[in-house]
Order: C-alpha cells, then structure tokens, then sequence
C-alpha cells in the first residue's frame, strides 16, 4: 500500500466539495422540497443523505469511529444514516464537516500504511483507503443527477438548468 495520496485525487475531491457548495448556493427552497411524487427523497433528502454517508462509513460500517466524532455531534444524537437537514446551512455543515473527517481518516490510515477497519465485510477499500475519496465523488455524482433529474420532472426552465449545470465547469477547472 502507497503511503501517498495522488494530488490529482485530493483536487478532485476538493472540486467535488465545491460542487456541493454550488448546488446549496443555488437551489432554491422551493428546489429543495421536489420529490418524484412517488415517494422518492426530496433534494434536501438526498443532500442530506449524501452528507450524512461520510459518518455512516466512518463510524456504523466502522472505517474509522475516532474520526466521526465532530460528524456525531452535529447529528445530535441521531443515527448518522438516518440524520435529515432541516435546511441548506446543516447540509453546508454536515458535508464540511464530513470531508474533513473523512480526508483526515484516510490520511491516518494512508500514513500508517494500513487499510480501514471491516467489521462488516464491507469490502472496505482492502486496496487502498484513498480509494474512499473516489467512493464519495462517486457516490455524490450520483445524487447530483437525480436532483438534476427532480428540477427537470418538475419543470425547471431550460435556462434554469443552464444555470446549475455550471456545476459541471467546477468539475473540468
């Protein structure tokens, strides 16, 4: 196992984080109730998810606990899997908040020259714990385009899409 992580991968998740920061800076309130009617998440649900999944991998599926504490707090007691934003600040909070957990896990883990802990056989990055940083660029990518996908099912203006799609410049920078 390398005890470096590739800078390319670090920017590339610091460009994911200022994607997120993007889309909470301009979806709107309105934007953030959408749902598929079909009893989907709302956008504000999968946001809320995709912030609450760094702590559940660090700390239910047990990567690395000592690192979920700050992420614990903020959920105020609550399962971290289960944890719902009442709005775009506690998201903001919970997805800063995660990164950093996350990149300082994964740092302690790469320096130490040791994978992350799986006591659940969750196939838990055996290769590499820098390979979580991709994992959760991925993971965000997906949510990213079903909120896309509720905007459009729901009507938003083609230039309103235009807008938001600069997400994507974020991305190729």
């Amino acid at each position: 196992m390398t005890n470096l992580i590739p800078d390319q991968l670090l920017e590339t998740f610091a460009r994911n984080a200022r994607v997120n920061d993007f889309l909470l800076d301009h979806l709107t309130d309105a934007d953030l109730t959408l749902s598929d009617g079909r009893g989907g998440d709302t956008a504000l649900q999968l946001l809320s998810h995709m912030a609450s999944a760094r702590g559940g991998w660090l700390l239910d599926i047990g990567l690395s606990p000592e690192h979920a504490s700050e992420l614990q707090n903020l959920a105020g007691g609550v399962n971290l899997w289960e944890w719902q934003a009442r709005g775009p600040a506690e998201v903001r909070a919970m997805l800063t908040a995660g990164d950093r957990a996350v990149l300082k896990a994964v740092q302690a883990h790469v320096q130490a020259g040791k994978p992350f802990a799986d006591p659940y056989a969750a196939t838990a990055f055996p290769s590499n714990p820098a390979q979580f940083l991709s994992y959760i660029v991925i993971h965000d990518s997906h949510h990213w385009g079903q909120i896309m996908a509720l905007l459009r099912m729901n009507g938003r203006s083609k230039e309103r899409m235009t807008e938001l799609e600069e997400l994507w410049t974020l991305l190729r920078q």
